[in-house]
């Protein structure tokens, strides 16, 4: 197939909406699909280290740049994460170039994976919108755009649900997302330099404030955590640390490059990843689980599709810090379950987890889309 991925934020932000169209690019063009992914470029957008190093490893890829003109920088001067509107003006007026190109280009079938992004698709063109999470609530805008794409993808059976539940949207599929078990392994010969580590974008919705509340229950233990990310809470977080008398046990790493995720990883005994609202399955954790480390995460969102309690990770209860201490306390003090529970979560990407099993999903779902009447 002639296949698109557009993904306006793709080429400078770097969060599971961006890494999942770049992995499932990468591994839909080894299954032999012609892929072609849309995005954006202008002199005030930095793009990232993980969309330059991917551009590189994939030269069969042609990537499509829409170049933007300097009055719609406004938009990008707005830190990413902290309005949602902020993304859909993003959407608005990038989509109306994209549509341009997508008349004077048909392909056998476009990507989207942000919902107002599908305003960029004519209506003569087959498109599949992938449903990275779900609203607070639905509106009106959720009813109108429903009708714009051929189907939808759902990386996890929640957000199904809470798609269904919100809007009449009916032909929902559900393929969830994997990771490169190649590039996230285990490393024994990295030597262990944090108790915990979170790896994310620091936004509330990720718990890190509920991380710091239980670092705090525990601070008569000698824990020496990382916070690795950058957000709109950064300054919050890192005062909340310093009010928590945390001090310089707490260690706030910024952005790390994704070349530098697996060997971060590896540095850690625990990964804790408190999210509590409108997440999939975090690619973070799974990122984690490859590498065979232990994830403490929470019953909330999709987690559980993947992470089973005391089998291959840690499940709390969002938003309980002390309950999040307690898990965290459990594993320090265990390091016997905690390696077990590493070791598990490894075995369970390999067994049905990695990407080389989960394209296959998502792919039978863009043939049956592309050969739909």
């Amino acid at each position: 197939m002639n296949l698109a991925i557009y993904q306006p934020r793709i080429s400078y932000y770097v969060g599971g909406g961006e890494v999942v169209p770049l992995q499932q690019a990468h591994f839909l063009s080894l299954l032999g699909h012609k892929v072609t992914v849309v995005t954006t470029r202008a002199s005030f957008i930095k793009p990232s280290d993980y969309f330059l190093k991917f551009v590189k490893a994939n030269p069969k890829i042609k990537i499509k740049y829409l170049d933007l003109s300097a009055n719609l920088k406004w938009i990008y001067n707005e830190l990413p994460g902290k309005r949602w509107i902020r993304w859909d003006y993003e959407s608005l007026h990038v989509g109306r170039l994209a549509f341009v190109y997508f008349l004077k280009n048909k392909f056998d079938l476009i990507a989207i994976h942000n919902y107002f992004d599908v305003l960029a698709i004519p209506d003569d063109q087959k498109s599949v919108l992938h449903l990275h999470g779900y609203p607070a609530e639905s509106n009106y805008m959720h009813e109108l755009l429903a009708n714009i794409p051929t189907t939808f993808i759902s990386v996890s059976s929640l957000i199904k649900t809470k798609w269904q539940k919100m809007t009449n949207i009916k032909n929902i599929d559900v393929a969830t997302n994997g990771i490169n078990s190649y590039y996230f392994k285990p490393d024994k010969k990295i030597s262990i330099k944090y108790d915990v580590i979170y790896v994310g974008r620091l936004i509330k919705t990720k718990g890190v404030f509920y991380l710091i509340e239980a670092l705090a229950k525990l601070k008569k233990l000698p824990l020496r955590t990382a916070i690795a990310g950058t957000g709109p809470e950064l300054t919050a977080l890192k005062l909340m640390s310093k009010k928590s008398g945390l001090g310089s046990r707490v260690e706030f790493l910024g952005y790390v490059k994704d070349s530098d995720l697996p060997k971060l990883y590896q540095s850690a005994v625990i990964i804790a990843l408190p999210s509590y609202d409108k997440e999939g399955i975090l690619t973070t954790m799974l990122e984690a689980a490859a590498c065979g480390k232990p994830v403490i995460t929470t019953t909330a969102c999709s987690m559980s599709e993947f992470l089973k309690n005391n089998y291959n990770g840690l499940l709390v209860k969002p938003q309980n810090s002390l309950l999040l201490a307690q898990a965290i306390k459990r594993l320090y003090l265990n390091p016997i379950l905690a390696d077990k529970l590493g070791q598990q979560a490894r075995k369970s990407i390999e067994t049905s987890w990695s990407w080389q099993k989960k394209i296959k999903q998502v792919e039978k779902i863009y043939v049956k889309t592309f050969r739909s009447n």
